[in-house]
């Protein structure tokens, strides 16, 4: 039987820390954030201790406003959490009264309880961690949970140098998508410095996206094609920084690019092509679309005579000396790759910061260059 690729609508979202800043600048950044769009807020309870009750209320007053506010909230939870919230681990009524739609448990359960808490009457939906790179969910599947109300979420990394390296990110992710299991990462602002640290201030699951811009972070992640929801992992992430990854395509790859100052407009209207896509049987020295070459094909694209020789994240239009190739647009992926009889126009180049995104540019994906 064929399994389900993950499908789920793409959601944004942000992680608050009331007990880190006055109550009102939380209220005030939910509201901001909700405005702009983002669905899902993140809060932890783990490294809250018990006698911090002061806190303990203001973090519930701010999931309830959150709740109140139409944000799906989801709780971070350890085991000490429940004593720590005076409620049993199976009271999901005073859970849901908090205002928090998901518990989230860091430090898990038996498989067997988690799946049989999901059946809970109240509809608080279990998370558990995907990070650990185990069988967890495999289990919880066994024990027939409500399917629907089982997600997975990876943890985030304060320290520099110990968030998951990409390989490891993506295996521990197809043990969720497998099972069409909705899934979760984080990214960091470079602004917010509330945490669950004093050490760095972004809190992102990839080491690779740490001091990346906040829109290629999220780009990164959606573009796996293996996790719906990206959220902030430290607050609070600035208006700008908000505002750049909600308005991120999650579907569509696109791709910054920095535009040459020869460009003319009809090979900056090749590039501006919406449906560019990368031919299926794909090559090893770049990346082609060649649809454009048939839309455009009374395009004059004039030899420009600048250079032979092109490096990965450059961006080419062949020109007329192509013949009935002209018009086609190719990312190059090699360094050094040295092209013959002037065939190429260089007409801008890859954000540096999105190099990176290259690698999921994948046989018949659909692209876009941004400019």
């Amino acid at each position: 039987m064929l399994k389900e690729k993950n499908m789920q609508k793409k959601k944004v979202g942000i992680t608050i820390y009331p007990e880190q800043a006055p109550l009102n600048e939380t209220l005030d950044y939910l509201e901001r954030a909700k405005k702009l769009g983002y669905e899902l807020v993140f809060v932890s309870f783990v490294h809250l201790k018990k006698e911090q009750q002061k806190e303990l209320e203001m973090t519930v007053e701010a999931t309830k406003y959150a709740s109140k506010l139409g944000y799906y909230v989801i709780a971070d939870v350890a085991p000490s959490s429940f004593e720590l919230l005076n409620v049993p681990k199976n009271n999901y009524e005073k859970i849901k009264a908090m205002g928090i739609s998901c518990l989230r448990f860091d430090l898990p359960l038996t498989a067997m309880e988690l799946a049989f808490l999901s059946h809970n009457e109240y509809g608080v939906d279990i998370q558990i961690n995907m990070s650990s790179n185990d069988h967890l969910i495999d289990t919880i599947l066994d024990y027939q949970p409500a399917r629907t109300r089982i997600s997975g979420c990876h943890n985030f990394y304060p320290q520099k140098n110990t968030a998951l390296p990409l390989a490891f990110f993506h295996d521990c992710n197809q043990k969720f998508v497998k099972h069409n299991i909705e899934t979760a990462a984080f990214i960091g602002s470079h602004f917010g410095n509330q945490g669950v640290a004093s050490v760095n201030k972004e809190l992102p699951t990839l080491e690779a996206t740490r001091n990346l811009p906040c829109s290629t972070q999220a780009k990164l992640i959606f573009y796996s094609n293996e996790i719906n929801n990206v959220m902030f992992g430290n607050a609070f992430a600035s208006q700008e920084e908000l505002e750049e990854v909600v308005k991120i395509n999650r579907d569509t790859i696109a791709l910054k690019v920095i535009l040459e100052n020869d460009i003319t407009q009809e090979e900056k209207t090749i590039l501006n092509f919406p449906q560019h896509f990368s031919r299926g049987d794909i090559a090893e020295f770049f990346i082609r679309s060649v649809y454009s070459r048939i839309v455009f094909k009374d395009f004059k694209v004039t030899p420009k005579n600048k250079q032979s020789i092109f490096n990965r994240g450059d961006v080419v239009i062949m020109n007329e000396n192509g013949n009935s190739y002209k018009g086609e647009a190719h990312i190059i992926l090699k360094d050094n790759f040295e092209i013959e009889n002037n065939q190429y126009n260089l007409v801008g180049k890859i954000d540096p910061n999105e190099i990176i995104l290259l690698d999921y540019v994948r046989p018949w994906a659909v692209f876009k260059f941004e400019f």
